[in-house]
């Protein structure tokens, strides 16, 4: 059996929905499919019966300005916070207030050449001999953990900074969870001109110019004119990718010059606060959980611990991520485990690497691919269009630049149907 819209879109993640929001309002008729059993993507929140605030799997925060989050915020009528970023670094568990965390991070990537041959964080901050020890540690700490990246891989063209960056840049949350922006933006595509279908994994595209055709796992089949691509660069890089007839060897080449981003976030709730520090950030060198922040400016008893890069490979390997995120949290805050570990009532994470459709976090750009995500973004003879966090340069890995690139794949696509 063959449906045939106008539109297919794969993936329910923000950039998805975004995109289906846009075209379903501009009259064109969608087939929304999705391989999970739920809405949102990466994007993934809690909301736990004894948990004072909602619990965020994946999306956590609003970065900076994030121009198309707060058009929805604005919009939905949701509360939005701003968070103190207030930084200590840990060094044998004592904590040492950093006042200008982003000041110094903004000066180290200020001296990333603009225009000289591309080499990975790692090799950069190598070359750089009048770093103090703690700065050389925050860089690749901020590297691999703010960017979800691995230091030896990273471009370090990809992260330089403008030279006018120096301030710390604002960081919000939602006060109701990331799963109300998500709604948000379903609740608005026209039911009247969509089939949504969650459960349904995307396993090949037959595609000419104006004509695509795609089949799920389940056999069904599904014809449009154009389709509009939000998958993660995981499963893009995965063995169980979506096949393409005729290949995209554009997007394979871009691909190969993308990382995937590894991840593990863990969040603890405890009976009672028993830390004393005014800190809502922690960062440190500890090997496999070197970051923790408090849900500060809201005082509460929950902390977060989160594992970028190597730290989050080690962490998973170590085969017991709460006893070992309980072992880094004592470590860095310089509190004996026993202590508070009789007032854990509740640990809560996801694996994101073994997740299917995720297969890791965000993405990053490799040695050599301070390009790629341009490149991946390039729509293709008027039928395939790409969104998501990937097919972004200037707000990879957030959930704006997700939100951003689902509505220019959606202004992209009705301008070329109206040709």
């Amino acid at each position: 059996m063959t449906s045939s819209f106008d539109v297919i879109i794969i993936g329910a993640g923000a950039a998805g929905l975004a995109a289906a929001r846009d075209l379903s309002g501009s009259g064109k008729s969608i087939v929304l499919l999705e391989a999970r059993e739920r809405f949102g993507g990466r994007i993934f929140t809690i909301h736990a019966p004894d948990a004072p605030l909602p619990i965020e799997f994946g999306a956590e925060f609003i970065h900076g300005e994030a121009k198309d989050t707060f058009t929805i915020v604005d919009a939905a009528a949701l509360l939005a916070y701003d968070i103190p970023t207030h930084f200590a670094w840990s060094s044998d568990g004592e904590l040492q207030d950093i006042p200008h965390f982003w000041t110094s991070i903004n000066r180290i990537l200020k001296r990333i050449p603009a225009r000289a041959r591309d080499l990975s964080f790692a090799e950069f901050i190598k070359r750089q001999k009048n770093l103090s020890p703690r700065d050389r540690k925050m860089a690749l700490n901020f590297a691999e953990g703010y960017n979800a990246s691995h230091a030896e891989r990273i471009s370090a063209a990809s992260l330089r900074v403008a030279d006018k960056e120096e301030e710390a840049p604002k960081q919000h949350r939602i006060a109701d969870g990331y799963d109300a922006l998500v709604e948000w933006l379903r609740a608005g595509i026209d039911p009247s001109r969509s089939l949504i279908r969650l459960g349904t994994e995307v396993t090949h595209i037959a595609w000419r110019r104006g004509s695509v055709e795609a089949q799920t796992r389940r056999g069904e089949t599904f014809h449009a004119r154009a389709a509009v691509i939000t998958i993660p660069i995981g499963v893009w890089k995965s063995a169980n990718a979506i096949r393409f007839d005729p290949p995209l060897a554009e997007k394979q080449r871009a691909i190969k010059k993308l990382e995937v981003g590894h991840v593990v976030k863990i969040v603890f709730r405890f009976r009672e606060r028993f830390w004393d520090f005014d800190n809502n950030f922690i960062v440190s060198d500890d090997p496999y959980m070197p970051t923790w922040w408090t849900t500060a400016p809201i005082r509460s008893s929950m902390l977060t611990g989160w594992a970028g890069g190597h730290a989050a490979e080690r962490i998973l390997a170590s085969g017991d991520v709460v006893n070992q995120a309980l072992d880094s949290l004592s470590k860095v805050i310089g509190v004996k485990r026993k202590k508070f570990e009789s007032l854990l009532e509740s640990a809560h994470t996801h694996d994101w690497q073994s997740d299917p459709f995720s297969r890791g976090a965000y993405s990053y750009a490799a040695v050599g691919g301070e390009h790629a995500h341009e490149t991946l973004a390039r729509q293709v003879a008027g039928t395939l269009f790409f969104a998501g966090e990937a097919t972004t340069a200037e707000e990879t890995g957030t959930v704006s630049g997700a939100v951003a690139t689902g509505k220019r794949a959606a202004r992209q696509l009705i301008a070329a149907l109206a040709e």
